[in-house]
């Protein structure tokens, strides 16, 4: 079991789950210097990415509700699509079109971590989901 201090900042919305909280623990976990003598840092590292994501995600999500007209974030495409790419096409037509390609780029990133079984991921590829993730996070703030 993983113990951790999260930054306790005043949080203003109500939330059951602070999104945050994600991001804290990707973090922590990048910080650890774990052996591969005991663990598959890939495991770890796949972790920090899907841990980030996550974050990131309901970090936009919540700031697509906030600042566009629709509640559903699905709403911003003419077609039905999952809620990821959804993502993307409301940030472009809410005028972060920079941000959206950054955020496809982190769908890639996240879906290769949580799927590709064949594909090696590194500890480069854990801090690449960092600074996305902060990168999204605070151009959102």
């Amino acid at each position: 079991m993983f113990l951790f201090q999260i930054d306790t900042e005043v949080i203003n919305m109500a939330h059951a789950f602070v999104p945050q909280h994600l991001l804290d623990l990707a973090e922590y976990l990048k910080k650890c210097e774990i052996s591969d003598e005991n663990y598959d840092l890939q495991c770890i590292h796949r972790t920090i990415i899907n841990r980030a994501y996550l974050s990131t995600y309901l970090h936009t999500e919540e700031w697509i509700i906030n600042n566009g007209k629709f509640n559903n974030i699905r709403e911003y495409s003419e077609k039905p699509i999952g809620y990821h790419k959804a993502i993307c096409i409301a940030l472009a037509l809410l005028n972060k079109q920079q941000l959206s390609e950054i955020y496809e780029d982190f769908i890639k990133l996240r879906s290769d971590a949580d799927y590709n079984i064949v594909r090696i991921i590194n500890s480069e590829d854990a801090q690449k989901a960092l600074d996305l993730a902060y990168k999204i996070q605070n151009a959102l703030q």
